[in-house]
């Protein structure tokens, strides 16, 4: 969705939850599957959040339900209702929320991100969504298949030389499919980084924002890629190793993390973020295509690579 809320669908979705705007909104920062913006109400100011349009009604309405289950154990701003007790509203063929604004005071260093994680994976053990949906989060079985077939189908050398790159990373770093498909799924967020995360002053709380990516995925995942998201590649390799170290010794003090977990975690982590295909455009145009990100992607690959038997060694000596 790249169009901005216009003053007449902003009316259109208020309206559906008695409300109407008291003046301008203001757009907030997003990533690729939705938009958000700030509008003063008679109520405070409020988040009118717009769904990306190739998300179905069970999707949004799964990720309205995650929200609201992290909301009520004060883990996240609280969805407002319509008038006509839905979570979600609809207007035209874009499905919406609405949420209470919350300005983010500070940045959470590492430490005090996995906590507040820690703090949400533990809430999420008693989540039970209303009605089944599939995941955003998945990986294909075995791993390399979809970057095998968009190989096939693509003609550019850059992206063929990138795939083949991928291929290789997760045969020789990759889990295989079997150790997969044993692994525990557990709910998690999907999207769990920092600009997620608001860190409020009086009274000081740690609250998660847009739940769109939530999925049952191995846990060990998301403690992994939610670390990536904190620190900067630029680390020492010393100062990589510690942050790691205090990174999941603060999430083990919350919720224990298995040493089966902490064993394969930078495995797993390296095979999702390696076999993902999102990157590429084949013929179809079925994946989007996104340049910047598949350099970012391709660089952080390597820099945790080169790390990979100092975060593993990490990860096996943390105690429970």
């Amino acid at each position: 969705m790249t169009t901005t809320m216009g003053a007449t669908e902003l009316s259109a979705c208020l309206s559906q939850y008695g409300l109407q705007a008291s003046g301008p909104a203001r757009l907030l920062p997003a990533g690729h599957v939705g938009q958000s913006v700030v509008v003063p109400t008679a109520h405070g100011l409020l988040v009118v959040k717009r769904f990306n349009r190739r998300f179905d009604p069970a999707r949004v309405q799964l990720a309205a339900q995650a929200h609201q289950h992290a909301a009520r154990a004060g883990l996240a701003p609280p969805l407002r209702l319509t008038r006509d007790g839905r979570w979600t509203a609809q207007v035209a063929d874009a499905t919406y929320t609405v949420a209470e604004y919350v300005d983010q005071a500070e940045r959470a260093e590492p430490a005090a991100f996995a906590s507040a994680l820690a703090d949400l994976h533990n809430h999420f053990e008693d989540f039970s969504p209303q009605s089944p949906c599939a995941d955003f989060l998945q990986l294909p079985d075995p791993p390399a298949v979809d970057l095998e077939r968009i190989r096939r189908q693509t003609d550019d050398a850059a992206s063929r030389e990138a795939i083949d790159w991928r291929i290789k990373i997760l045969a020789e770093f990759g889990l295989d499919a079997q150790s997969l498909a044993v692994m525990p799924r557990s709910w998690v967020h999907g999207d769990a980084r920092p600009d997620n995360l608001l860190i409020t002053r009086s009274p000081d709380r740690c609250l998660f924002i847009d739940f769109d990516q939530v999925s049952r995925f191995p846990r060990p995942y998301e403690i992994v890629r939610a670390f990536m998201a904190c620190i900067s590649p630029r680390l020492s390799a010393h100062l990589l190793g510690s942050t790691f170290r205090d990174y999941l010794n603060a999430y083990q003090a919350v919720a224990p993390i298995p040493a089966t977990d902490r064993s394969i975690m930078i495995d797993l982590y390296l095979t999702v973020q390696a076999a993902e295909t999102r990157t590429f455009t084949t013929p179809e145009g079925e994946i989007r295509g996104m340049p910047a990100f598949a350099r970012a992607r391709h660089q952080q690959l390597t820099w945790i690579i080169e790390h990979s038997g100092l975060l593993r060694g990490v990860a096996k000596e943390v105690q429970p």
